[in-house]
């Protein structure tokens, strides 16, 4: 076999594993811009959620955090149900319990993210 002959029979290999290259960064960014808005949300959300359980003394009854939290659950397009939020306080502190599952199309397959997160904070 001459040179010539080799060269051609491995004229493709370098553009193949470019085109491959190129389509599992694709997936990744595309994987990436679906499911980083959902995390960056439920981070978002989690930190309301510490946050009313440790003002929650100052507020006037469980209803009014239960309001707050599923005002910004609606600002952040969470799919959080009523049913699936619990505010309650015992003597020395408030619990506030919330999950959701948030399904996300990823054209191929649909992931579902599953969120599920307790804050309790100290009531003085």
């Amino acid at each position: 076999m001459t040179n010539q002959a080799i060269r051609r029979s491995q004229s493709g290999e370098g553009r193949l594993g470019f085109v491959i290259t190129l389509i599992v960064i694709a997936v990744a960014i595309f994987t990436g811009i679906k499911v980083v808005p959902v995390r960056v949300s439920a981070y978002e959300f989690r930190d309301v959620l510490r946050e009313e359980a440790r003002y929650g003394a100052v507020r006037d009854s469980d209803d009014v955090v239960s309001k707050r939290i599923m005002e910004k659950a609606a600002e952040l397009e969470l799919p959080l149900k009523k049913a699936d939020l619990k505010v309650s306080r015992t003597e020395s502190q408030m619990i506030i319990t919330a999950s959701y599952e948030q399904p996300i199309d990823l054209k191929l397959t649909t992931y579902v993210y599953r969120f599920h997160a307790t804050e309790k904070a100290p009531l003085f």
